[in-house]
């Protein structure tokens, strides 16, 4: 093993997609509040169609709750691509949650049933600007 010089700092992300891929709950939130959760982390939520979200300030975490059946304050889970989306822009608004581009969860956990997401334990994965590609 090879000792780094202090000024390094491991990237703690990993890749994208992991080689484990989808049998690791990955949750992303992005600038517009949207959570988005794989297959794995919808799964180990138990599959709702509604959650309620709450949000810890002592924590800097969210808790992603399922809900049946659903209220007025309930948040619908749509499907999105290879996964499933939480739409909760209010939610960021009302407690100025402010997530510049989108976000990884490094460690998204399922406590007696509800997701939880500390926001003092992410990973910065989108906002590239890539440019535009000049063709040969």
């Amino acid at each position: 093993m090879t000792t780094l010089d202090r000024r390094y700092e491991k990237f703690q992300g990993g890749p994208a997609m992991s080689p484990a891929g989808a049998r690791e709950p990955r949750v992303t939130i992005n600038r517009k509040g949207l959570i988005y959760m794989n297959d794995c982390a919808y799964n180990k939520l138990g599959r709702p169609k509604f959650v309620s979200l709450y949000y810890s300030r002592e924590d800097d975490s969210i808790a992603v709750e399922p809900v049946f059946p659903p209220d007025p304050a309930s948040f619908p889970v749509t499907k999105k691509q290879m996964g499933w989306a939480v739409h909760g822009s209010t939610f960021c608004r009302h407690y100025r949650i402010r997530v510049p581009i989108t976000t990884r969860f490094l460690a998204p956990t399922i406590e007696n049933g509800i997701l939880v997401l500390a926001l003092r334990q992410t990973v910065t994965v989108g906002g590239i600007n890539r440019g535009k590609r000049v063709s040969a």
